[in-house]
């Protein structure tokens, strides 16, 4: 009797053991089942806000890019109501129109001698019209779709030699058969003299050998400058060789500010200032753009010593400017350089055009991010836009 009883006991502790095994291994399933829930249903949360985050930026870039907003408002010298870069509304490109492309720059660059009716027109005024929150920021760059790596040597002491490599910015794969034209400012006089024209091989190479520009011939300082074209798109970049020009400043080393804004489709505006120490001995303003035979040419404008205002100047209606300012003081060259339409882009090159128009520095706090990159019409060209637009949690 006792034996049986034992049995009994010695089984329910088997059981018991079994139970406890098994429960220990049922919760241990259970707490690995929600972990792969709480995972899935963290990425499912991430995935709906970055949809959610696109859907949102989709929506803001037509209404930016895509969308006129209040008529004309690129040339009045209030606010508008609503807000579209646009120059018409179109379904099938995006069309932007230069001067309010120009008029946006000046929240990020604002020289002492504003164009009039440009004034006051900064992010935070952009952001209050198109409705965005605290938590809301974007940046807009516009840049060149050609990208120009740009070498500068010198077979002999009376010739220069200009080599350019070519490619494009998105893929940055090079190109061929794309048009070069090689051009070199003289900073002496300010007169812009076209080189020629080359085009690029299957690597996208092309070499020029150009004469020494020494129109003067004690001083003789030049910048070289080069512009290729592939249809529509285009890029530009400008070097000057400093075995031999070591005085020559360009960008914003210069203290110098080309600030272009569009009056009409024929004529532009150009605000240049110089924050010198020094009284400048020469001033010139020189511009490239295509004529309206398709070829490119130049004008140089002499300005005093001191200038600081606006001047107009007329344009083709439509096609690429590219403006140099320069001054001498002492035996240093300063130059600065902007371009219409004008490029929003931090660095090009060995000087700056414009930082980016937005807010520069995404902040500290969790955000969520998307970016996008439109190939828009300006001018009878076309530029790559990239728009970003991010969201603090």
């Amino acid at each position: 009797m006792y034996y049986l009883n034992f049995k009994k006991r010695r089984r329910g502790q088997v059981r018991a053991i079994d139970f406890i095994v098994s429960l220990l291994l049922f919760l241990l399933m259970l707490s690995q089942l929600i972990l792969v829930v709480i995972n899935v249903q963290n990425g499912l949360n991430t995935q709906m806000r970055e949809n959610l985050s696109y859907e949102e930026l989709d929506t803001f870039g037509r209404i930016l890019l895509q969308e006129e907003g209040t008529e004309f408002w690129g040339y009045q010298q209030s606010l508008p109501s609503s807000f579209g870069l646009s120059r018409s509304d179109s379904s099938t490109s995006i069309i932007l129109d230069p001067a309010k492309i120009s008029r946006i720059i000046s929240g990020t660059i604002t020289p002492p001698s504003l164009i009039s009716g440009f004034e006051q027109f900064d992010y935070a005024s952009v952001k209050s019209i198109l409705g965005m929150d605290s938590k809301h920021d974007f940046q807009i760059s516009l840049e060149p779709y050609l990208s120009l790596n740009i070498s500068i040597t010198q077979p002999t002491e009376s010739t220069f030699e200009s080599s350019v490599i070519v490619s494009d910015t998105e893929s940055h794969f090079p190109l061929r058969e794309c048009q070069v034209h090689f051009f070199t400012l003289d900073l002496i006089t300010g007169f812009i003299r076209v080189d020629g024209t080359e085009i690029t091989d299957t690597n996208g190479r092309v070499s020029h050998i150009y004469n020494d520009p020494h129109f003067n011939i004690q001083d003789g300082e030049h910048v070289n400058i080069v512009v290729a074209e592939k249809g529509p798109l285009w890029g530009m970049n400008w070097k000057h060789p400093s075995t031999v020009h070591e005085n020559v400043l360009l960008g914003q080393k210069s203290n110098g500010t080309i600030w272009i804004g569009g009056l009409d489709s024929s004529t532009i505006l150009v605000s240049d200032t110089h924050d010198l120490q020094d009284t400048p001995e020469n001033h010139f303003l020189s511009y490239i753009y295509k004529n309206t035979h398709g070829s490119y040419t130049n004008d140089s404008i002499s300005l005093p010593s001191l200038f600081e205002g606006n001047e107009s100047l007329a344009v083709p209606n439509s096609g690429l400017i590219f403006c140099f300012s320069s001054v001498k003081v002492g035996n240093t060259f300063k130059v600065g350089i902007g371009s219409y339409p004008a490029i929003l882009d931090s660095d090009l090159a060995s000087g700056n055009f414009y930082q980016v128009f937005g807010r520069k520095n995404e902040g500290s706090r969790e955000f969520t991010k998307s970016a996008k990159t439109y190939p828009v019409y300006i001018r009878g060209t076309v530029m790559k836009c990239r728009l970003i637009m991010w969201r603090s949690r």
